[in-house]
């Protein structure tokens, strides 16, 4: 009799159920540990000791089975599992948590680890680390486009978090509203008498005050001219501090009542301030005219009316450098059906260089037919005055035939810039990072750049890895060479920012476990305590 093999059995299985006992106890001491991944003890049968082998079967006699007997057990396999854990929420921007198969490669002393734990910070050189280890998160940076260059060459995410935007200047400015199709020009009233015996050439001069958008006054200059009987010629004079534009209007009397018949020509007068400031260029009807022919000293007046406003609305623009400019636009109504004037004014030092001004011309039912520029001029050009490269920007009033951008309908006037396509130089206020692993800055100029990606690497059998402590894992040679790949494209894997993940380790089966270790180690034992019995009855023999 050998009792020497079941008190070996009961010693293997005694110290491999310890083993499976202590894989146990570091499962429940990581129970809180970031990114931890349990681990689990199979076991397997050791060598059987065979007693008597098996026999092929005859045609008088039947085969035989193997007679052995055990020897005990071995540790099969210490697994670690990378099933996935549960993501907690952090609000720490840069802790990171992985949402399916991969790992962080982190760079620490000149080797690449891998992990799963996701604590990372930002470090006095702009690198993101762990804290604890110094470990280097590895991915791609950017170049200054904001685009990842191909490949998967992995280097040290740096961040400087001294970097600018760089300005961009304005090319595009986009204005919508609505211009109010019952606004009505601004006009001198005229009132009073002319002398039908005037002879011809007798002139009468009537001066108005007007006011233009900037507040400044200046007299117009409306002279008549006693062409024949009954009919008197109206032209404009210039006066100083302004120049009046307009043609020949002709005031024609009916020669026995003295009434008016008619008020034809010159509507209507412009009026361009050289003062400064200037202020945008100014169209005045000649309305209201109440005049009368009666024998005696003429005597006429003309008192200005500015019934209607015109449309100012301002934006402001950036050159090259940076500078942000005013410019503001007046829209004025003019004496034809459907068309307004408009102009640009910026404050120095900058300057309209050209296409400062133009008509903007409304279909019938109040959508854009056309914008253009005066003097054949396709863009507004200004001089920044700063040094700063010249600008050319395109005023974007809408799609013609489109009930958008600029229209002109019954209602206020109100007309706004929408959008423009320019910003000044900018510093890195924040960096977050997107579910696809790319860094991106905000800046205080209101643009977003990609400043750099995380990349992950995933192994054919992440089992494979070796644990080097303080979650990190090393390469095998049953691992596999790792892959990098990006998150969320060449991989179904995720980034969740601002959160980590926890330990896989399921506490009610790990105390599961610990039964199942607690009685397989007590049953081994008793193999043991048993078979020392047998061992003393076989010692009490020679008494």
């Amino acid at each position: 009799m050998s009792f020497l093999r079941s008190l070996f059995s009961g010693v293997s299985g005694m110290k491999n159920h310890q083993i499976m006992m202590d894989v146990i106890g570091n499962n429940i001491s990581n129970i809180n540990t970031v990114g931890f991944k349990y681990g689990r003890a199979t076991f397997s049968e050791m060598f059987a000791q065979t007693l008597r082998g098996a026999t092929s079967p005859t045609a008088t006699n039947g085969g035989s089975n193997p007679v052995q007997v055990g020897l005990g057990m071995n540790i099969n396999t210490l697994d670690t599992l990378f099933s996935q854990g549960s993501i907690e929420t952090t609000g720490q921007s840069t802790d990171l948590a992985i949402r399916g198969s991969g790992f962080f490669a982190v760079n620490r002393n000149g080797e690449t680890l891998y992990t799963r734990m996701g604590t990372f910070q930002f470090d006095a050189d702009g690198r993101l680390v762990h804290p604890g280890t110094g470990g280097i998160l590895q991915g791609r940076l950017a170049d200054a486009s904001g685009n990842i260059p191909p490949g998967t060459q992995l280097e040290d995410l740096k961040i400087a978090v001294d970097q600018k935007s760089p300005a961009k200047a304005t090319t595009r400015v986009k204005f919508s509203g609505n211009l109010d199709a019952s606004a009505t020009m601004a006009n001198i009233a005229l009132n009073g008498t002319l002398d039908p015996t005037a002879t011809p050439g007798t002139q009468v001069n009537v001066t108005s005050t007007v006011t233009d958008s900037f507040g400044q006054t200046h007299d117009v200059v409306l002279r008549f001219t006693n062409a024949s009987a009954n009919t008197w010629d109206v032209t404009t004079v210039s006066a100083t501090g302004a120049t009046v534009a307009g043609g020949t209007a002709t005031a024609t009397f009916d020669p026995v009542t003295g009434r008016l018949v008619s008020f034809t020509g010159a509507v209507p007068v412009t009026l361009t301030s050289t003062l400064n400031p200037p202020a945008p260029a100014m169209t005045i009807d000649l309305r209201g005219v109440n005049l009368t022919q009666r024998a005696g000293a003429s005597s006429v007046t003309g008192t200005f009316n500015r019934s209607a406003d015109p449309v100012n609305t301002s934006v402001s623009v950036f050159d090259s450098l940076g500078n942000r400019h005013a410019i503001t636009l007046t829209f004025t109504k003019t004496p034809t059906a459907n068309v307004w004037t408009w102009s640009a004014t910026v404050p120095a030092p900058a300057s309209i260089s050209g296409g400062g001004s133009g008509t903007i011309t409304f279909n019938p039912d109040g959508t854009l037919a056309s914008f253009a520029y005066a003097g054949g001029a396709t863009s507004l050009g200004i001089d920044p005055g700063t040094g700063a490269s010249p600008l050319s920007i395109a005023i974007d009033a809408g799609a013609p035939g489109v009930l958008s951008g600029i229209t002109q309908n019954q209602g206020t006037s109100n007309i706004a810039a929408r959008d423009q396509d320019g910003y000044g130089v900018g510093s890195l206020s924040n960096v977050s990072i997107d579910q696809t692993g790319n860094i991106v800055g905000a800046f205080s100029n209101g643009q977003v750049l990609t400043l750099g990606r995380v990349m992950l690497a995933e192994f054919n059998n992440p089992g494979g890895l070796m644990r080097m402590g303080e979650n990190m894992y090393q390469i095998s040679g049953n691992s596999g060479t790792p892959a990098t790949l990006a998150p969320g494209e060449s991989t179904q894997s995720v980034i969740e920012a601002g959160a980590l993940e926890q330990s896989n380790v399921d506490l009610a089966d790990e105390f599961t476990k610990m039964i199942m270790a607690q009685r397989g180690f007590q049953s081994n034992a008793r193999v043991i305590t048993t078979s020392d019995e047998f061992l003393q009855e076989v010692v009490n023999l020679k008494r």
